[in-house]
């Protein structure tokens, strides 16, 4: 089994959806999320006093506008960092994919009635092992 194969069955799980799920709650009940919560307002804001005219501005138009400008002031970059350095660092995280991974390769590991792939190819399909 590839490090691919392992992922595709994570995802189609919902390991990962899950693990998001709970790193953004967590990040937005933690001071952190608050302050930034606030920092975006605050930046909106600012964003629509320079030009109001974008209130007018289709949605598509609007959402490509404002990326651009939170990017350009990269807005994202310091708080990248500072979940980095704390949510993630948190050992439950870690511990989860490594469970799950567990679990994964050892739902994957054929079992003795079980024909494996490279059985199939050499011509040996007899699961008497």
């Amino acid at each position: 089994m590839t490090p691919e194969d392992v992922v595709l069955q994570l995802k189609r799980k919902g390991t990962f959806d899950s693990l998001r799920k709970r790193l953004l709650s967590e990040f937005q009940s933690a001071p952190t999320g608050q302050s930034f919560l606030e920092n975006t307002n605050g930046f909106m804001e600012d964003i629509v006093k320079k030009d109001d005219s974008l209130l007018d501005k289709d949605r598509t138009s609007f959402y490509e506008h404002v990326t651009t400008e939170l990017e350009r002031a990269k807005f994202y970059d310091s708080i990248r960092e500072e979940i980095l350095e704390t949510l993630l660092k948190d050992e439950y995280y870690q511990k989860q994919v490594d469970d799950a991974i567990e679990n994964v390769m050892s739902e994957m590991k054929p079992t003795s009635s079980t024909v494996t792939e490279t059985q199939i190819r050499s011509g040996k399909e007899d699961t008497k092992s």
